[in-house]
């Protein structure tokens, strides 16, 4: 969805009231925010009351929800802020961050692009997976959910810098990931296909 999009939504939403925007819009961040709450407090029904808390907030001053400047980093840190207290509340220690997982299939893709998609993406969540809690997180703020580094910073309390080391490792890991995966495909027969089949 295009920031245009967003913007027309929170209009209609601000102005009329619009339940069929609004769910647009809940349709469209729900997944997003649902996993990084679920990366923050590592509870499946936690990160589901985190996120329709924050939902039912939007809907509850849906009438200035035009004066947001940025809403994806508006609706980010407002599941941070819900998930911490929820973990301070909790005395949780630790906080692990789950896998990010990229889907890079198309649907109008064909099968065989599909079957290249599939195998591309199992090899980038297998490169992922063996990346720092830390990196993972930051990679798929910036690079899944299209968070700018600032952003990602400010969000999770590090600097810029950071953001960009772990992006830096993040992609340098996954050059090798590919660059290892393109050695154990084997090569296509070098004998010509009979033209008598």
């Amino acid at each position: 969805m295009l920031d245009n999009e967003v913007r027309y939504l929170l209009n209609d939403i601000a102005l009329n009231s619009s339940r069929v925007s609004f769910k647009r819009l809940y349709m469209f961040y729900y997944g997003k925010l649902f996993n990084l709450a679920k990366s923050l407090v590592k509870n499946d029904e936690q990160a589901e009351e985190i996120t329709n808390d924050v939902f039912m907030n939007l809907w509850a001053r849906r009438a200035s929800l035009t004066e947001i400047n940025n809403f994806t980093y508006y609706c980010y840190t407002s599941v941070k802020n819900k998930s911490l207290t929820y973990l301070a509340k909790n005395q949780l220690k630790s906080v692990n961050i789950d896998e990010a997982n990229i889907d890079i299939a198309d649907q109008a893709a064909t099968a065989e692009d599909k079957l290249a998609c599939e195998d591309l993406s199992k090899i980038i969540n297998i490169t992922l997976s063996k990346l720092s809690e830390p990196c993972r997180l930051v990679f798929k703020l910036v690079k899944e959910d299209g968070l700018k580094y600032r952003e990602v910073a400010e969000l999770l309390d590090i600097s810029v810098k950071t953001v960009e080391y772990h992006i830096g490792n993040a992609l340098k890991a996954l050059a090798v990931g590919l660059k290892e995966s393109r050695k154990t495909v084997p090569a296509a027969s070098a004998e010509p296909i009979s033209k008598n089949i």
